[in-house]
């Protein structure tokens, strides 16, 4: 065999040889990701089952503000809604106030939190709920303004939010449409609630099961 078609060989030969070294690493990559994405998405599956069948005081119980804090304006007050909901309509013990009222105050600015030590506040939260619920009221759903409605200003590179919430309180036949202004602020780029009031209450008979 001439020299020169023996070196051809061997060079084609070292490269089908790289050839299928890098195939054998591609494929081994395709494999790896393919068990990942598959234990991913078993796990995301068994979450959302585990939440599906827990209820909503489990959920909020459990829920981890520290990692998964709400991104936007209208998150914050949509979760604090949900916490307030839970606490006046469900039927808790003293441990699980607190444990709920611990994750509301993760909401809280460090303004409102200074402002109201948490064993004052705590108190004053018991005696409000025990008042709901003597008046026979229910928290039956609340609405969020859109983004397109909310109050974005900044003053001296601080930067705040206001947003209207309306509230379904049922009591006795009539439903009172209770709209309250959140104002937030941003504190380490997440918002934190300053503060709220209630607006003078709608009264409707209509009645709306679900929160928005």
């Amino acid at each position: 065999m001439p020299k020169e078609r023996k070196t051809k060989t061997i060079e084609e030969s070292k490269r089908n040889q790289t050839i299928r070294f890098i195939v054998i690493l591609v494929l081994g990559a395709l494999l790896v990701l393919a068990v990942y994405l598959r234990l991913t998405n078993q796990s995301k599956n068994s979450n959302q089952q585990a939440e599906e069948n827990m209820t909503e005081l489990e959920i909020l119980k459990q829920y981890n503000l520290d990692t998964q804090y709400p991104k936007t304006v209208r998150d914050v007050v949509k979760m604090h809604c949900r916490y307030f909901k839970c606490i006046y309509n469900e039927e808790l013990d003293e441990e699980e106030y607190q444990v709920l009222n611990e994750q509301v105050r993760q909401l809280y600015s460090e303004e409102l939190l200074q402002g109201n030590l948490e064993s004052q506040q705590f108190s004053a939260l018991i005696k409000e709920v025990e008042e709901f619920r003597a008046a026979g009221k229910i928290y039956i759903s609340y609405t969020v303004d859109t983004e397109d409605h909310i109050q974005y200003s900044k003053i001296d590179d601080v930067e705040y939010a206001m947003v209207l919430v309306t509230c379904n309180i049922k009591e006795g036949t009539v439903t009172n449409k209770l709209q309250e202004e959140y104002l937030l602020v941003k504190e380490e780029d997440q918002w934190k609630i300053l503060g709220w009031q209630g607006l003078e209450p709608e009264i409707t008979t209509e009645q709306n099961d679900k929160g928005e």
